[in-house]
């Protein structure tokens, strides 16, 4: 999981009218989730990343080398087909990992231009900007010995 803060641009501004009637009303602005399989995104009203949650099994990640794209600095604002709810569905993404970097990446697609959103975190969009990739670099596992029925009977005896 991840959660992410945004610092104010500009320093806080008397509330107007609206802003105060809305408070009082308690009218929210609407939030978005974008969803996929096994990973959710949350958005806030400016279609800002606030959270992520990745549930995943490191035994069906692809492992294999992959090249290590350059990044520009970025805030992402996601926009999909979302509905009347805020919602949006992606298919489910495959799973890589690069165990060299240590790099894990959700992939719906390939990549163009890479822009990076947090320190060793980065976004892969395509030609006509959509989302394609996820990348999330320094992610180190731990290397699993896989023994074979006799090598686990053998430990615990």
């Amino acid at each position: 999981m991840c959660h992410v803060r945004y610092i104010a641009a500009s320093p806080p501004k008397t509330p107007a009218l609206s802003e105060n009637l809305d408070r009082q009303f308690n009218i929210a602005e609407q939030n978005y989730i974008l969803a996929g399989g096994f990973f959710s995104m949350a958005l806030d009203p400016q279609k800002r990343i606030v959270d992520w949650s990745i549930y995943t099994n490191p035994n069906r990640w692809i492992r294999g080398k992959r090249d290590f794209e350059d990044t520009v600095p970025a805030t992402a604002h996601i926009d999909a087909d979302f509905d009347e709810n805020g919602r949006a569905y992606l298919e489910e993404p495959t799973e890589f990992y690069e165990p060299i970097r240590g790099v894990f990446y959700l992939s719906w697609a390939e990549s163009s231009t890479w822009y990076e959103i947090a320190p060793g975190v980065a976004l892969g969009v395509t030609n006509e900007g959509l989302l394609a990739q996820l990348r999330i670099d320094g992610l180190a596992m731990p290397k699993v010995e896989r023994l074979n029925l006799w090598q686990r009977l053998r430990q615990l005896l």
